[in-house]
């Protein structure tokens, strides 16, 4: 090798090793910003976890809200309030049956008389309290709309009927809940099918 070519070949490997330190630095220098922003978003949230919990823990969370989030969050709260059923043996208690009372306000016929013509009529009364609720005159209109309610209700309690889950007289060919349910839907498909051949087998007449 001439001086010559040596001193390439030399030129060459500090080229080549300037090259990879050059590529080792990008690296490194990458990763410090990768890993700065990384921590300073963990320091972030975790600031806005503290802040939540001191919010919490004093009892003032609507104060981060904007009216607009607060009354979203009343709607879906009356919402769900509403579609809550009642369970087991909550079924008859207070907030059930008011419930139910307030449903059948709802469709209970009113007469034409207004609150202010009601209180005109019934002034005496109000004026002594121990007088409420003591005047024997009833109007035969309102009595009349009370006994449409009844017979309403009467009705509606007539044409429940609780779900059961096994008809006296009927044949038990199931072993359990899923198996009764599977036989159920193969005898709605192929009943027309296969009933006559079923009913061979079982009388022993089948050819």
């Amino acid at each position: 090798m001439t001086p010559a070519q040596k001193k390439l070949f030399e030129l060459r490997m500090k080229m080549n090793a300037g090259r990879k330190a050059n590529k080792q630095e990008v690296a490194a220098e990458h990763d410090r910003v990768k890993n700065n922003d990384k921590k300073a978003k963990k320091e972030e949230q975790f600031k806005k976890r503290e802040e939540k919990k001191l919010v919490a823990a004093s009892g003032k969370t609507h104060l981060n809200e904007t009216a607009e989030v607060a009354e979203i969050k009343a709607k879906k709260a009356s919402k769900k309030e509403k579609r809550k059923a009642a369970f087991g043996w909550d079924v008859f208690n207070q907030d059930s049956l008011y419930k139910g009372y307030k449903k059948r306000l709802v469709n209970l016929p009113t007469s034409g008389e207004t609150a202010a013509a009601v209180a005109a009529t019934r002034e005496d009364a109000l004026d002594d309290e121990l007088a409420y609720g003591k005047d024997n005159e009833v109007d035969e209109a309102n009595v009349e709309r009370m006994a449409q309610e009844l017979e309403e209700r009467i009705k509606a309690r007539k044409k429940f009927s609780r779900r059961r889950q096994h008809y006296e007289g009927e044949d038990v060919d199931y072993i359990n809940g899923q198996n009764r349910i599977f036989n159920r839907k193969a005898s709605q498909a192929f009943d027309k099918y296969t009933v006559e051949i079923r009913q061979n087998l079982e009388r022993g007449t089948a050819l």
